[in-house]
């Protein structure tokens, strides 16, 4: 089925979601946001990065249980 991972959600996301963290359960990235973007179909307007473990991600990547996933919009400058 997949790994229960812990998701942080930043500005834009938090603000989409409702949230600042849940968990949901997804096998690998790409699961994940489709699992995130079913549940808050808001989020499709948004652009986002992914952490994995304090590490931003180029490409999908294969999740483990309790790993920590940051979604991260652009930052804004002010």
């Amino acid at each position: 089925m997949g790994n229960v991972v812990r998701v942080l959600y930043f500005g834009a996301a938090q603000e989409l979601t409702g949230k600042s963290s849940e968990k949901l359960n997804a096998g690998d990235t790409g699961s994940l946001c489709r699992v995130m973007l079913e549940k808050y179909p808001s989020m499709r307007t948004l652009s986002f990065r992914i952490a994995l473990n304090r590490n931003l991600l180029r490409e999908e990547s294969v999740l483990m249980e309790n790993d920590e996933i940051a979604i991260l919009p652009p930052l804004q400058g002010g």
